[in-house]
């Protein structure tokens, strides 16, 4: 009988292998990270250097910070194709990490990509991380980055009430939440969410977390309960909707791209939020990517999965910016495995 490790060979795109092994000799080149929260945050930024390599260069391409309530600052960068004297649509990202790790540089060349491929303002905006503060803190800073970004984001070519959130992996969740709390205020600015491999609940009894629970990549079924429990906590929390959800009030929710990694354990985290929006009667399209892992997005410099994933995200953007329908058709949810 096969091996759990040959049989993820045999699973896995060959683009997506060669990238996951050059991401080992990376690591390995690295060396262990030291023991503090700071040197560990540097290594998983070092890592990331060589995938943010290359890609498109923007006219648009700066540092800036957003002000929050009680003086906090949230760092962020801007992106856009092209300088323009009018306001253009936004997308604002929250990047991945396990709550922990990340800044918005972490997918530098995948935001030049996105940004490219679209032609609006792509905002990829910092968060409060573990374990200086859990949940739901930075759910709230970025509903916080948002009202600022609705009311002064013309300073960085905005238009206020076209405004699109989403993120990857943790960043997607507290995407949601965000979008969650937004909606649940009948928020307007906020027309579009479009999110990469997210974690919409803390259910480790899923069909893929059964599956891909148990195999060498990360993030494991272990991982995952760990980096929850430390998140949200065992308490009442994980019944809130802005963490879980899958069981919030959907039809809240402005329009909905969901993609997901066939080879990974929050795949149907994903699948089951497309299932559920869709009969709350929300617009929303899944795709789930085969022959991938968590976190495929972020190896763009050798992986086509990754590039046809912005493509379809700014076709998505696009549309729901030019008018709902307009190149770009949402299809059913259910059984979308090999999309």
């Amino acid at each position: 009988m096969p091996s759990r490790e040959a049989e993820l060979k045999t699973q896995l795109d060959p683009q997506l292998a060669a990238a996951l092994a050059r991401h080992r000799e990376i690591l390995s080149e690295l060396g262990q990270p030291g023991a503090g929260l700071g040197e560990q945050r540097q290594h998983f930024l070092d890592a990331r250097a060589w995938w943010n390599g290359g890609g498109p260069r923007l006219e648009v391409d700066f540092d800036g910070a957003v002000p929050l309530p009680g003086g906090h600052r949230l760092r962020a960068a801007i992106y856009a194709a092209e300088a323009s004297a009018g306001p253009r649509p936004a997308y604002v990202y929250l990047h991945g990490g396990g709550f922990r790790f990340g800044s918005p540089r972490s997918n530098d060349r995948q935001l030049r990509e996105l940004a490219s491929a679209w032609g609006g303002v792509v905002v990829s905006l910092d968060y409060a991380h573990l374990p200086e503060e859990a949940f739901p803190v930075a759910v709230e800073q970025t509903v916080a980055a948002l009202h600022w970004l609705h009311a002064h984001g013309a300073a960085w070519g905005i238009s206020p009430d076209r405004i699109a959130l989403g993120g990857m992996s943790a960043g997607a969740n507290i995407a949601m939440g965000a979008a969650v709390q937004l909606g649940l205020s009948r928020c307007t600015f906020l027309r579009a969410l479009a999110c990469i491999v997210g974690v919409f609940d803390g259910d480790l009894e899923t069909a893929s977390m059964r599956e891909y629970g148990e195999w060498s990549l990360l993030p494991n079924r272990s991982s995952a309960s760990a980096m929850l429990a430390e998140y949200v906590g065992e308490s009442a929390q994980r019944s809130d909707p802005r963490f879980f959800t899958a069981g919030a009030d959907l039809s809240c929710l402005p329009p909905l791209f969901l993609a997901a990694a066939e080879v990974d354990v929050f795949r149907d985290s994903s699948v089951l939020l497309a299932e559920r929006a869709e009969r709350a009667g929300a617009t929303v399209e899944l795709a789930v990517y085969p022959g991938v892992s968590h976190l495929f997005w972020g190896y763009s410099r050798m992986v086509d999965t990754s590039h046809a994933c912005t493509r379809a995200i700014a076709s998505f953007l696009e549309a729901k910016f030019a008018g709902e329908g307009a190149g770009h058709h949402p299809s059913p949810v259910l059984d979308r495995l090999t999309s």
